[in-house]
């Protein structure tokens, strides 16, 4: 076909063609080449980029052209928030309405419960929010596109209410059946969810800022030069997907591994810490699982002339009230000591063990919240000491933040692997996940340890290192000290208390 052969072809195409070609034409002609995606071959798409790459435009482009190209698909599409939804994914000036001729739309709906754009040749777009997924049970589409996925208040379960709900495919005229696609488009977080999803996209998409820095204001371009070189500035500019260590709150490198080959010190106190669901109705959405308990044992000694605490125990399991019940009695029953004869630290078991130390844990640590209340409420009719912990509007970013300052100072402990020197034993790796990865609501799959783990350091921080050494110093010198006889760190002739807690008034006390 020559040039006058595809002009007169082209003449003769309908209204609603000519006019599909035209924003072709104008799409192609500013577009870069990252920024189309091909047709077929692909189920997945994710593109992660940096602020003002054009992905918002990149995606409505995508939904133009689908919604022309297959006449009468139904097409989903998802944004963080309904204000978004309306105000940039569709009303936007790089949005669906301002990328489409007007001629090819017969109608909207944008006040409906279910925002709704339809084509003239019958395609639809639905538009959806992932403040309320469960709008996406029951409707059904064969293309999705999702913007600025990982700002997603509910990621997870918007996530798979996609996966159900993206489930027609598309027949043709000639009937071949076009599988249904998938298009994110995104600045990344460092997510858990979001690391699986770029796992199971077929095709990804990366682009920084400054590709489209001919289109934004100089200004702005000169003003995020400042973030080049930071980690900020790798997610933000360059849509890079930071290490999930790297954009913890709490780092792994700050946790310290109390040697196999030593016994464990002696304790100054023991504090069992429970993070209860919050009704025993309370469940995960996805799995239709009880939401669990997080129970963390806690053992405070002297060590390194500061407080200190390690971890000695931890469960993590859904029970239902009368279960959780009993088990807070056996954790408050328990006796713990250290065996002489190796460095494994566990429950006694009659007296075949021959310990440094016998001691039941001191306290019960409840969060003032839900079942928690029952329960303290239960176990203080037992006699059993506990304290209600209440975060009161502090959410979980905040309360780690606020204890930040205890493990970095070098006062949070693990056991030591005796199998593998240098790691920590296995049953604390999954707590090490939760806790060292934890960057904001989304970032790891539960936060219980979380929350469990900021009790903890909460307590331990306004009783043991904000108030001092007074009240809460060990039985006699010998506990106060056997912490760095153990590790064989003692100083020779240092008998009295350590640096900054030492005054004339304790020394007399010791004598």
């Amino acid at each position: 076909m020559n040039r006058d052969e595809l002009v007169s072809g082209v003449a003769q195409l309908d209204p609603l063609s000519h006019a599909f070609i035209e924003s072709e034409e104008r799409w192609l002609a500013k577009a870069r080449h990252n920024q189309i995606l091909p047709i077929s071959g692909w189920s997945i798409a994710v593109a992660r980029s940096g602020r003002g790459w054009g992905k918002t435009e990149t995606g409505a482009q995508w939904v133009r052209r689908e919604a022309h190209l297959y006449p009468g698909v139904v097409i989903h599409a998802v944004a963080p928030t309904h204000a978004d939804l309306l105000g940039t994914m569709f009303n936007g000036i790089s949005g669906l309405l301002s990328v489409t001729p007007p001629e090819l739309i017969a109608s909207t709906n944008l006040s409906a419960a279910i925002p709704t754009i339809t084509f003239k040749n019958g395609s639809v777009v639905r538009g959806f929010s992932s403040q309320s997924p469960e709008r996406l049970r029951g409707p059904q589409c064969s293309r999705l596109w999702g913007d600025e996925a990982a700002a997603w208040m509910n990621a997870e379960e918007t996530l798979y209410q996609i996966d159900f709900s993206t489930r027609i495919a598309y027949k043709m005229s000639d009937g071949t059946m076009v599988q249904p696609q998938k298009f994110y488009t995104t600045t990344p977080k460092a997510l858990s969810w979001l690391k699986t999803l770029l796992k199971r996209a077929q095709i990804e998409i990366i682009g920084s800022t400054y590709e489209n820095a001919p289109n934004l204001a100089d200004d702005f371009i000169k003003e995020i030069t400042m973030y080049d070189g930071t980690d900020i500035g790798r997610q933000e500019l360059y849509g890079e997907v930071l290490d999930m260590s790297e954009a913890a709150i709490i780092k792994q490198k700050w946790l310290r591994l109390w040697p196999s080959d030593k016994p464990l010190p002696y304790f100054d106190y023991v504090v069992v810490a429970m993070d209860t669901a919050f009704t025993e109705k309370t469940f995960d959405k996805k799995t239709f699982k009880a939401d669990p308990t997080a129970c963390q044992v806690w053992g405070v000694f002297m060590y390194e002339q500061k407080w200190n605490m390690i971890l000695i125990h931890r469960w993590n399991e859904p029970l239902g009230f009368p279960e959780l019940l009993q088990r807070a009695r056996e954790e408050m029953s328990t006796q713990w000591g250290a065996k002489r004869e190796s460095t494994l630290f566990q429950p006694l078991v009659g007296e075949a063990w021959r310990t440094q130390q016998i001691k039941k844990p001191d306290i019960l640590l409840i969060e003032d919240k839900g079942s928690g209340i029952s329960l303290r409420q239960v176990m203080e009719t037992e006699g059993v000491p506990c304290y209600p912990y209440n975060p009161k509007r502090a959410d979980k970013l905040s309360r780690l933040h606020a204890i930040s300052h205890i493990p970095r100072s070098g006062r949070i402990w693990l056991p030591e692997s005796s199998m593998h020197p240098g790691r920590p034993r296995d049953w604390t790796w999954s707590w090490c996940e939760e806790v060292c990865t934890y960057s904001g609501p989304g970032t790891t799959r539960h936060d219980d340890d979380v929350d469990t783990f900021s009790m903890a350091c909460r307590f331990f921080a306004d009783h043991w290192v904000t108030s001092g050494v007074r009240g809460k110093l060990a039985q006699n010198q010998e506990m106060v000290n056997v912490s760095e006889q153990l590790l064989g760190e003692h100083i020779p002739g240092e008998d009295k208390l350590p640096g900054s807690w030492y005054d004339e008034e304790i020394v007399n006390y010791y004598g």
